[in-house]
Formats: C-alpha cells, structure tokens, sequence
C-alpha cells in the first residue's frame, strides 16, 4: 500500500510540473489590417542570454520556410543590462516601433524565452507579441511552454517552446 502511495505522490508531481499555462490571444479584426505581402520584422530575441541567438534564429528560419512575407531579422534593440540578463521584461515596443516604422515595415514581431530548472523538472518558455507596425497595436501573443513531458536540457525545452510560438505564428499569415 505504502508504494502505491509514493507512486500516485510521484505521479501528481511529475503532472503538477508539467501544467503551464498558455496563452493564445489574437484579435481577428486587427489582423485583417495587415497587408498579405506585409514586411516582418523580427529583432532579436530577449530573455536568457544562453538561448535568445539560437532561439531567434529557428524561429524566423521557420517562418521563412512557412511564409511568403519577406522577414527581417534584427540585432539586438538595447545594451543588455543586468535585468535583461537575469531574464527581465521585453525592451519597450516603442524602440523596436520607431525602428520598425522608419525601415517601412509593416510587422513587428518582438520574444522573449526563459527556462525553469528545478530538481525534477525542466522547462522553457517562449513568448511572444505581434504588432501593426502602422498603428502601433498589438494584434496578438502568445506564450507558450515547451509541452515536453520528458526532456534531456533546459535548451530542448526552450526550442520546443520557440516551435511551439513559432506555428501560433505562422497562422496568423
């Protein structure tokens, strides 16, 4: 008896660390706005410094694959300072808006990714916020866990986590 106990214990464990919400939020009449051959651009992403180069590189290379639009890729949108090291909020959208509205694009597509590490669990996180670069609105995020029941790094997570934003995206063009 005492096993079963221990197991179901394990077991409500294991499912706890797993249960991270997402978040889908998408308004449908602003997205109409957008242009089909609309220019998206993409700064890099924030976040923990180990995964922001590797994570917004996969996620524009896959919207390249699943998209028309062109997409521009950008550098970083201000000095990192400690709180962006230790995984601090998004640069305000203002900056990467005036970027966006003087090249003349019509997209901005601003992430974020962190990871969680504890003794017996691992996960990533991928957030991410679309803008109409023309009114400066947002038309929609996402955030999104990795999804993986098992996993062997902080790093899988974190990709699985960027995939898993990275098709919300896609569908929105």
């Amino acid at each position: 008896m005492a096993i079963f106990k221990a197991f179901f214990v394990f077991l409500l464990v294991l499912l706890q660390a797993c249960a991270n919400p997402s978040i889908v939020n998408i308004k449908q009449d602003q997205i109409s706005n957008i242009q089909s051959n609309a220019v998206i651009f993409i700064p890099r992403f924030e976040g923990n410094p180990d995964f922001v180069e590797e994570s917004t590189d996969y996620f524009v290379s896959f919207l390249e694959a699943k998209l028309d639009n062109r997409i521009v890729q950008g550098s970083v949108l201000r000095h990192e300072s400690t709180d962006i090291h230790s995984g601090g909020n998004l640069a305000p959208d203002e900056i990467a808006l005036k970027i966006a509205r003087d090249k003349g694009y019509g997209v901005l597509i601003m992430g974020k990714v962190t990871s969680h590490k504890t003794w017996g669990s691992l996960n990533g996180f991928s957030t991410i916020r679309i803008y109409d670069v023309q009114s400066g609105k947002r038309i929609a995020n996402f955030h999104r866990p990795s999804g993986l029941l098992i996993a062997h790094s902080e790093h899988q997570c974190v990709m699985a986590a960027v995939k898993r934003t990275a098709e919300d995206t896609a569908l929105l063009f």
